[in-house]
């Protein structure tokens, strides 16, 4: 009789057999989600960081004229000030969750607590910031040296017919509603879908 062949089948057999608890599984299951989350928000940091060097370093790069010129900036400084805001936010929801590798349902449920309130805080700042940039994009194209020293001025003091203004307006209301939804979207592609993923993981280890 072979003695080693029969061990290998019931090794086989109970190999089969066993499994981990769902629980264990749920919790294994949990970091790749957790661990792409913190992946993501670590290289748009960085490059949200490398944009706001881009943007003010831009003025140098092209001759304006003052005003245009002094319009961007200030746009840009407030801006700034708005993604600083939601990138320390963010700073500080990496160091609350770095300890990855723990995880049980206590840490997890935190994790989309924190990851919810991270992603308010970055929508918000988001969308405010970039309600300033079609006038920033405008002080750009109508600022620089060759296209005429008053374009810029009579448009940003809105020294323009009344049609002309009217479009203004529409137009930059168009902006705003997709800039809104642009960021909508943006957020839930770049997060919403590993947090959905983590409390269908959360519901499978209540059950």
């Amino acid at each position: 009789m072979d003695f080693d062949k029969i061990k290998e089948l019931m090794d086989d057999e109970n190999q089969d057999d066993f499994q981990l608890p769902s629980s264990l599984e749920d919790l294994k299951e949990s970091q790749m989600p957790i661990a792409k989350i913190r992946k993501t928000m670590k290289g748009e940091i960085a490059t949200q960081l490398t944009g706001i060097v881009i943007f003010f370093a831009f003025p140098a790069l092209v001759k304006m004229y003052e005003l245009p010129r002094a319009v961007y900036l200030i746009l840009m400084f407030v801006t700034s000030l708005m993604t600083l805001g939601y990138l320390a936010k963010m700073v500080w929801f990496l160091r609350r969750t770095s300890s990855v590798a723990q995880q049980t349902k206590e840490t997890i449920l935190r994790f989309i607590h924190d990851i919810k309130l991270t992603m308010e805080v970055y929508k918000t700042g988001i969308i405010a910031g970039s309600l300033l940039l079609p006038i920033s994009v405008a002080a750009i194209f109508m600022g620089v040296e060759h296209r005429g020293a008053d374009r810029f001025s009579e448009w940003f003091l809105l020294q323009m017919p009344t049609s002309t203004l009217l479009l203004v307006i529409f137009g930059y209301l168009v902006s705003c509603v997709c800039i809104y939804y642009i960021t909508v979207k943006w957020a839930d592609q770049l997060y919403g879908v590993h947090v959905r993923k983590l409390e269908e993981i959360l519901k499978q280890m209540e059950e």
